[in-house]
């Protein structure tokens, strides 16, 4: 089971290419790393940094552009990184290839942060525009996701970690997200999801008059808005979902989750072009155990039907990894059994957090190694490198050892 610690392009800048190999792969004694390629805005606080301790980021593209890959993509990526910081990224590919070790692209892929609405862009029942996020229905944003594998491979990187590669929810993330009116379960629900001319089709080929039931889900989002009243109830398996609006969400459901599955293949197969290879980081033990490290309910697994994300189907085409964000050993251990029983004879990786919310010793950390090894992991992950103390290394290290 190999291992990498995740980190930002501006980690490797300020601290420089050498520092930061040294960290990894000398104090935490891990097996690489996985640069932010290209990632969303953030404002961090960077406990050890070179540079700011509080920092705001840009969102996009963090390594040099490459016009062969770029220039005729519908959906142009924003330069978020300089000159210097792309540099830095490079030289760190390169040395860690003198050392032995790995650095793959960690990436953020239907995400991006625009002011304006632009090709691929998701678009709600009412037909308003999303331009912060991406839809994997639409060819443009389809186009985007293959050439952003494409480019983060040619730029040296052995393997594409693919984050929100997938439809997003209500909560996305985007700054002072404001809804005063609790829209309730079903209002939350309903309200993310992307209904664009695509989407629709797909439903439509998946058994459902497509426009009818793109029609049925405005008119019960407007008669919560009109009584200012939520939608509710039960909501906690796709089942459940399937069966609103009398039986015909389940067809939109099959076309988010066609559609996932059959990006993440065109990805992947980009990939294998590029003499690399793709894994998926799967949002939904994120959106349980994110803010808090205590999830609860059903294993993460399960989840994935929000956004489009079938499992099983997903294994045949890349390695599935499971965030598995959690304090309790034994949450993992449940979530890291359900995704193996998904993926099969599939490949499977997990990432956890070393401190935070999740952890706050060796022998906690080292069990959940221990139980990414007896679930077959490929590989374990580490996040992330920027926003830990630095004695959090060889906290890792103590664990892997």
């Amino acid at each position: 089971m190999r291992s990498a610690l995740f980190c930002s392009a501006v980690d490797v800048a300020d601290a420089g290419p050498a520092a930061v190999l040294d960290d990894a792969l000398g104090r935490a004694g891990v097996d690489g790393l996985a640069v932010a390629a290209s990632y969303h805005a953030a404002r961090d606080l960077l406990p050890h940094a070179r540079g700011p301790r509080l920092r705001a980021f840009p969102a996009g593209l963090w390594i040099a552009r490459d016009a062969a890959v770029w220039d005729r993509c519908p959906v142009q990526p924003d330069r978020a990184g300089d000159a210097l910081t792309e540099a830095a990224v490079a030289e760190l590919v390169e040395q860690a290839g003198a050392r032995g070790a790995t650095v793959d692209g960690w990436a953020v892929f239907m995400h991006v942060d625009r002011a304006e609405p632009g090709p691929g862009t998701h678009v709600t029942a009412f037909g308003d525009p999303l331009p912060e996020q991406l839809c994997p229905s639409r060819p443009a944003a389809r186009a985007y996701a293959v050439a952003l594998a494409r480019a983060i491979l040619r730029a040296g990187m052995g393997e594409v970690l693919a984050e929100s590669l997938h439809h997003h929810g209500l909560e996305h993330g985007v700054h002072h997200e404001r809804y005063l009116l609790e829209p309730g379960s079903v209002g939350r629900f309903l309200l993310g999801l992307c209904l664009c001319d695509d989407c629709v089709a797909g439903a439509s080929a998946a058994g459902a008059d497509g426009p009818a039931l793109r029609a049925g889900i405005r008119s019960l989002l407007q008669g919560m808005l009109d009584r200012g009243e939520p939608l509710t109830g039960e909501l906690e398996s796709r089942a459940q979902a399937a069966a609103l609006l009398g039986g015909e969400l389940g067809a939109l459901l099959d076309a988010r989750e066609a559609a996932v599955t059959s990006l993440v293949a065109e990805v992947a197969a980009a990939c294998r072009e590029e003499g690399g290879a793709l894994t998926l980081l799967d949002s939904s033990g994120a959106a349980k155990g994110y803010a808090d490290g205590r999830p609860t309910g059903d294993p993460a697994v399960g989840f994935g039907w929000r956004f489009g994300i079938d499992v099983a189907a997903l294994a045949p085409h890349c390695t599935v990894e499971a965030i598995a964000y959690a304090r309790d050993p034994e949450r993992v251990a449940l979530d890291l059994s359900a995704y193996r029983a998904a993926v099969g004879d599939g490949e499977l990786a997990a990432i956890v957090r070393p401190f935070g919310p999740d952890c706050d010793g060796a022998d906690d950390l080292r069990a959940k190694v221990a139980l990414a090894r007896e679930a077959g992991c490929r590989r374990l992950d580490f996040y992330h490198y920027g926003l830990m103390p630095l004695p959090v290394l060889d906290r890792i290290a103590a664990a892997l050892a």
